[in-house]
């Protein structure tokens, strides 16, 4: 198991925080990116007058929320910022989260298609030395 996307219903973290852990502002850059974001969290006309995130669980079980923004004059989505759900006032682990946030990379990069390759992004991560790449 990679990302499953999963409901609001669905998630296990009961009486959790937010907490922020990334966000990209131009998913615009390429088209690719805001359709397989629109087909994989079934987005609808409703997400950007207010419209409920997005939810995934990561392979860890930990789980996330994705919160799609509108920016003027682009589309929507125009960006998007991922909270970890954390359980009370647990700490948030920052190296399970980082890989985490790869294997949504991972899971999202191949849904672009195009240019957008697995191989690509892994040769990124092995330049920035991502343990995970």
């Amino acid at each position: 198991m990679s990302i499953e996307i999963v409901a609001l219903a669905e998630i296990r973290t009961q009486n959790c925080r937010r907490i922020f852990v990334m966000m990209e502002d131009r998913l615009g850059h390429y088209p690719g990116f805001r359709e397989a974001l629109v087909e994989a969290f079934k987005l609808t006309p409703a997400h950007a007058d207010g419209g409920a995130p997005g939810y995934f669980r990561a392979a860890s079980g930990r789980e996330y929320e994705v919160v799609f923004t509108s920016r003027s004059g682009h589309r929507f989505p125009s960006g998007l910022e991922i909270n970890a759900l954390v359980a009370g006032f647990d700490a948030i682990e920052p190296d399970a989260t980082d890989e985490d946030l790869w294997r949504f990379l991972e899971w999202l990069i191949p849904r672009v298609g195009g240019e957008w390759t697995l191989e690509a992004l892994k040769a990124t991560g092995k330049v920035y030395k991502i343990p995970w790449a």
